[in-house]
C-alpha cells in the first residue's frame, strides 16, 4: 500500500466523531429535507454519497419513517471504506423492522460512476460484482443474524478491497454493490432490483464532507457535485454540506501553518461557480442561499473512552488537525519546532471551547 493519508487514519476518524457533536448536528439539518419529500410517490431514492460509520445514514431512515411510513424507501449509500462499510451494516437491523418496506443498497464505486452501478455489468472493464441479501423473519434479532452472517461477510472479505495507486489516490478493488431487503416486501421491490434501468433518478441526495476542504472550487465540482447532480430527479435536491473551520479552528491553524489556507474557498464560491459555468446538459438548476451551524469538541462520559482519545489539549489538537485534513509532513514539520508548538498549545487553551463551523446549501433541480 501507498502512504496512509492523514484523512484515512482509522483512530483520528473516529476520535474526531467521538469528541465532537458533528453526526448529530448534520443529522438535525437532514431532517427538515426528508418530512419536505412529496406525498404523491409510493417510492422515494435517496443517497448517501458518503456513509462513513453509518450513523447519518441510520438517522435518515429513522427520519423518513417518521414522516413517511407507508412509503417505500430505496436507499443508497456510497463508502469504500471496509470498516465504515461493516459499522453501517450494523446499524441496520432495527431498521427494518421499524421500516419493512426498506430497500437497503450499498456500494463503492466513485461519484462519476454512481449512475452506471444499477445499469452496467461492468466499470473500467471490472466485471461490477453483485450480492443480494434477502433477509427472512420480522425482527432484529434474526435480521442481525443474517447481515452479520458468512455469506455477506465473505463477500465483503473478498470483493470490497481498497487499491491505493503511485499517486497515493485510494480506489477500489472490484466494483461492488450489495442489496439487502425483506422477503415478505419483496413484490413492492422486484422493478428495482433488476439491473437494467439508470440509476438518475434521485429524489434527495446527501453529499456530507464528501470532498477534501483544501481542494480547489473546480475539483470540487468536477470530481463530486457535478456528477450528483446529473443524478437528479425532477424537483430533486442535492444537499451539501462541508467543514469551513471556525474562528477558533483557523486561529489555531493559521499560527501552526501559517503558509497553508485549511478552507480556502466557501460555498458561496461553489454556487458561483456553478452559475457561471453550465451542468448537467440540458437541467436547469436553482442554489440556496448558504447557511452556517456549529458544534463542539465535547466531553464523553464513557472512562474507557476518555483514556483511548483524551479530553485535554492534545485531544482537541488532533481534533482541530483532523477536520483542517493537514498533512502528516506538515504536523512532523511542526513538531520539529517545540517553540511554536508551545505557542500553539497555549492558544488552543485560551479558548474557553473550541467551536467546529460547517456550512449548508442545496441544489434542486428544476427541470
Amino acid at each position: 500500500m501507498g502512504k496512509k493519508r492523514f484523512f484515512d487514519d482509522r483512530l483520528k476518524y473516529l476520535s474526531f466523531i467521538q469528541n465532537t457533536g458533528e453526526k448529530k448536528g448534520i443529522s438535525k439539518k437532514i431532517y427538515p429535507y426528508i418530512r419536505n419529500l412529496t406525498q404523491n410517490k409510493s417510492y422515494l431514492r435517496i443517497l448517501d454519497a458518503g456513509t462513513g460509520d453509518g450513523t447519518i445514514k441510520s438517522n435518515i431512515i429513522k427520519s423518513f419513517h417518521r414522516y413517511h411510513p407507508y412509503t417505500s424507501l430505496l436507499i443508497t449509500g456510497k463508502e469504500i471504506s471496509y470498516e465504515d462499510l461493516k459499522n453501517t451494516l450494523e446499524k441496520m437491523p432495527d431498521r427494518f423492522v421499524e421500516h419493512p418496506n426498506l430497500l437497503v443498497t450499498m456500494t463503492n464505486v466513485k461519484f462519476s460512476e454512481l449512475d452506471l452501478i444499477e445499469s452496467s455489468k461492468k466499470i473500467k472493464n471490472k466485471k461490477i460484482k453483485e450480492f443480494n441479501l434477502v433477509l427472512k423473519s420480522d425482527n432484529s434479532f434474526d435480521f442481525n443474524d443474517q447481515i452479520s452472517g458468512i455469506s455477506l461477510s465473505n463477500f465483503i472479505k473478498k470483493y470490497w478491497g481498497i487499491e491505493i495507486d503511485s499517486r497515493d489516490r485510494t480506489s477500489y478493488s472490484n466494483p461492488c454493490i450489495i442489496r439487502i431487503y425483506r422477503k415478505d416486501n419483496e413484490r413492492h421491490l422486484k422493478q428495482f432490483l433488476k439491473n437494467d434501468y439508470k440509476n438518475n433518478n434521485y429524489d434527495l441526495i446527501i453529499a456530507s464532507q464528501a470532498y477534501r476542504a483544501a481542494s480547489s472550487v473546480k475539483a470540487k465540482v468536477n470530481n463530486v457535485i457535478g456528477p450528483l447532480m446529473r443524478l437528479l430527479n425532477k424537483s430533486g435536491k442535492l444537499l451539501i454540506t462541508h467543514s469551513c473551520g471556525g474562528e477558533s479552528i483557523q486561529k489555531v491553524l493559521k499560527l501552526a501553518f501559517k503558509d497553508k489556507e485549511a478552507f480556502p474557498n466557501n460555498a458561496k464560491d461553489i454556487n458561483k461557480y456553478l452559475k457561471d459555468n453550465h451542468f448537467g446538459e440540458n437541467n436547469t438548476y436553482s442554489f440556496s442561499k448558504p447557511s452556517s451551524y456549529f458544534f463542539k469538541f465535547k466531553k464523553a462520559p464513557d472512562q474507557t473512552v476518555t483514556e483511548l482519545f483524551g479530553h485535554n489539549t492534545d485531544a482537541k489538537w488532533a481534533n482541530i488537525l483532523y477536520v483542517g485534513q493537514i498533512p502528516e509532513k506538515d504536523i512532523m514539520k511542526l513538531e520539529k519546532n517545540p517553540r511554536l508548538q508551545n505557542k500553539v498549545k497555549k492558544t488552543i487553551e485560551s479558548f474557553r471551547e473550541i467551536q467546529f463551523k460547517n456550512e449548508l446549501f442545496c441544489i434542486t433541480k428544476k427541470r
